[in-house]
């Protein structure tokens, strides 16, 4: 309240005495009206909820299908998908967006449902950002005065420096404006859309794999062979004089046992 009652008389006095650059707010200066959350009703908070799900299981088709299906109902979708393919496991690992009153329900629904054969991980983090909400919001609105102020005062300029002088404190209050805007808008998407990471994987047993790395090793084995050719007809020369001296050397010493 001390905020509105202070850019309504510092309104005044600009257009009562005529605009000038030192009648500009210092916006740097404005005191932060930061409101205190300590009356703040629980179904007013505003919470960031993020779960984490890791788990063994015996398809990961079946599993893959059961939770890609099943989020329709909750009005879910999957914002990040990554398939693995290890020596000794396949699976996905997927980033579910979930609304925040669905997300208890979601969460709970995918831990009785799917095929857990191995629970590795299990956690919840609830953050409370409502004091980082409001703060943003007053933020936004004490901004925005002021810039209806400036606006004002560009309409009534009388000169060129006044103008620009002006225009650049508004250039610079809107771009953080913007700022402040982005990250309101971040922070209402994380309020208004809970976050399921999901890791589920199977375990392959090595004689399943065996024909297809045997085989695998196999086309290695050739492509290495291809390379030593490679190499060799780059040396062409050099094992040519290699085996002219191993002839020449042989060919030499035969001919001095003829000779003894």
């Amino acid at each position: 309240m001390n905020r509105i009652i202070q850019l309504l008389i510092l309104a005044t006095l600009m257009i009562g005495c005529g605009p000038s650059v030192k009648d500009l707010p210092d916006l740097n200066q404005l005191p932060d009206n930061q409101p205190s959350t300590e009356k703040i009703e629980k179904d007013l908070r505003k919470l960031v909820k993020e779960a984490n799900l890791s788990f063994r299981t015996n398809s990961n088709q079946e599993t893959y299908s059961l939770l890609k299906n099943s989020l329709k109902g909750f009005d879910a979708y999957i914002s990040e998908e990554n398939s693995f393919n290890y020596s000794n496991r396949t699976g996905f690992d997927l980033t579910i967006r979930v609304p925040a009153e669905k997300f208890d329900t979601l969460l709970n629904f995918i831990v009785s449902n799917v095929n857990i054969k191995e629970l590795d991980n299990k956690s919840t983090q609830i953050k409370d950002v409502t004091e980082e909400f409001i703060d943003f919001q007053a933020r936004i609105k004490i901004k925005k005065e002021s810039e209806q102020i400036l606006t004002e005062l560009l309409l009534r300029s009388k000169n060129l420096s006044e103008t620009l002088e002006i225009q650049k404190q508004l250039t610079d209050l809107r771009t953080d404006i913007e700022s402040v805007e982005g990250r309101l808008k971040y922070l209402t998407d994380q309020v208004n859309f809970s976050t399921i990471r999901v890791s589920f994987y199977e375990n392959i047993k090595y004689s399943k794999r065996f024909f297809t790395d045997f085989w695998d090793a196999l086309k290695v084995g050739w492509q290495v062979f291809l390379h030593i050719l490679t190499i060799l007809a780059y040396l062409w020369v050099v094992v040519l004089i290699f085996f002219v001296i191993i002839f020449g050397s042989k060919y030499l010493k035969k001919r001095n046992v003829d000779k003894r």
